[in-house]
């Protein structure tokens, strides 16, 4: 995922001002910046393969961003995971244990979930699912401390590329490779 030149505005508002960068391939990178400053409106931009993004015709991306989930079919949390995956059913079981979901958990109806359970659910979805690149907005929202540390187990040891937004200070020093700061209009790239 590239951006060349890369002009984002918001209104009047100039985001981003001719930003040029590409992310790093099979690196965890978040994206930080003040309030405003453009972190989510990026993401929605290189979902929507906007003008000045150049993505691999290769990278087949699973998105996480801050809403409700709204299931439309009726099914269990297991049968929801095992139609979304390629994975074996130790492999799915395993995955939604580490984020919290037990015993009865497991045949509970995916419309009937709270919000955090739905949350936890789409995340684990994500790290299952068929994609090289994931793209999360703020993924450590409404997670519990247990949670947060399965999904940081998730994002290290996942070989795809995953491009976050956290205001987790925290969370971005434990999963991230690099940090891209939205700064003066523009990405400016720190190691992490």
């Amino acid at each position: 995922i590239m951006g060349e030149r890369l002009t984002l505005k918001v209104g009047d508002k100039t985001l981003l001002n001719e930003a040029s960068f590409q992310f790093p391939l099979g690196k965890t990178i978040a994206i930080s910046g003040k309030n405003g400053s453009g972190k989510t409106t990026l993401l929605r931009h290189i979902l929507q393969r906007g003008e000045g993004i150049v993505i691999s015709p290769k990278a087949v991306i699973g998105t996480y961003e801050q809403m409700d989930y709204q299931f439309k079919k009726n099914e269990t949390v297991l049968n929801y995971m095992k139609e979304r995956s390629d994975c074996d059913v130790n492999t799915i079981r395993s995955v939604l244990h580490s984020m919290n979901f037990k015993g009865n958990d497991f045949i509970k109806n995916v419309q009937d979930l709270s919000g955090g359970e739905a949350i936890r659910l789409v995340l684990c979805q994500l790290f299952l699912g068929r994609y090289n690149v994931l793209i999360l907005d703020e993924p450590t929202n409404f997670l519990d401390v247990f949670c947060i540390e399965a999904l940081e187990r998730f994002l290290n040891a996942y070989e795809g590329t995953v491009i976050l937004v956290s205001h987790d200070r925290r969370f971005i020093n434990r999963v991230a490779d690099y940090e891209y700061a939205i700064e003066h209009c523009q990405l400016i790239i720190r190691k992490n």
